[in-house]
């Protein structure tokens, strides 16, 4: 059965992957895992899916900031059984789990690389920051020169003729020397059947497809030196690269929006306390032999007794002797 995977902490609409079910899904901040949430409290590999029978389990994996099912936390290296329905918080990121027939997602590396920058983005513009994707050319003639690439799927064409998106002051490039388009978190560019060529690095650009443009490789035309600047993917890569954050247990998180509040866990709860007990006073402190000073009468009267006694003894053996 398809397990959907939808991200509850986004703000507006639903940033969801579907998965077929059979796999184990991966959880985290890094870029290997099948779901990334770009947050700073959420681990590199934060925690697992994973089908077991019937049902199916979450699994943390030691993570730094834990696993919450509604508002118990699973402990390290130990596994849950979760339902359809059930909001699951890794860090401060809510997520909701669906058992559907949902179709599954298409090429999930790259669907699950979309998502976590579309967080990214969404983040950034809450915070006011720029987003746009440039090109930015940092050496030839024209250096300093930007072009953004603001409208996504829209070709921009870079060459020496007045028209281009970008035009160039480089006598070795051609009139419409090479097409830029973005697509998704993709910057593709494809040759123009150039006379000099166009060059990524030192792999040599295709005339009949277009090829990804990587970030910190550097687009060659003729004399010209053209860098693409991605702010959105270069702050994920930031954040993928920073330490843990530590989430105190006083930090609230609130749930998403629409969810009810999950159930507060009492942690160590006492037992139920008992009816108080009367107080019983303390008997007094018994005197040692040793510390009784005199003598009293009824002490008089025993030794007397014992004397008297003792008396009649001798006396008997006395006349015993005798006779």
């Amino acid at each position: 059965m398809p397990l959907t995977v939808v991200v509850r902490s986004a703000a507006s609409g639903e940033a969801r992957l579907t998965f077929d079910g059979t796999q184990r899904i991966v959880l985290g901040r890094g870029a290997g895992c099948d779901l990334r949430l770009p947050d700073a409290t959420v681990s590199l590999r934060h925690a697992s899916l994973r089908a077991q029978g019937a049902d199916f389990v979450v699994v943390d994996e030691g993570s730094a900031n834990g696993t919450f099912v509604g508002g118990v936390r699973v402990a390290p290296h130990t596994s849950r059984i979760v339902r359809s329905g059930d909001l699951v918080r890794l860090g401060r990121v809510w997520i909701e789990l669906r058992v559907d027939r949902s179709p599954v997602t298409r090429d999930l590396a790259a669907a699950t690389r979309d998502l976590a920058l579309a967080l990214v983005s969404q983040a950034m513009g809450e915070m006011g920051s720029d987003r746009t994707t440039k090109l930015q050319i940092v050496e030839g003639r024209d250096q300093g020169a930007t072009l953004e690439l603001a409208e996504e799927g829209r070709v921009y064409v870079i060459g020496r003729g007045p028209e281009c998106d970008l035009p160039l002051a480089d006598a070795d490039a051609s009139r419409e020397h090479a097409r830029v388009v973005r697509r998704g978190g993709a910057v593709l560019v494809r040759d123009l059947d150039a006379k000099n060529g166009t060059w990524l690095g030192e792999a040599r650009v295709a005339q009949d497809r277009d090829v990804p443009w990587k970030p910190g490789t550097v687009l060659q035309i003729g004399h010209t030196a053209i860098a693409l600047q991605e702010p959105v993917g270069e702050t994920l890569a930031e954040i993928e690269a920073a330490p843990d954050e530590p989430l105190a247990p006083e930090d609230p998180v609130a749930p998403p929006p629409g969810a009810p509040p999950p159930e507060p866990r009492v942690l160590d709860p006492s037992p139920p306390s008992a009816a108080p007990l009367a107080a019983v006073p303390e008997a007094p402190a018994r005197a040692s032999p040793r510390a009784r000073s005199g003598w009293t009468p009824t002490d008089l009267m025993v030794m007397a007794a014992a004397i008297g006694v003792l008396a009649l003894s001798i006396a008997g053996l006395y006349w015993l002797l005798r006779g």
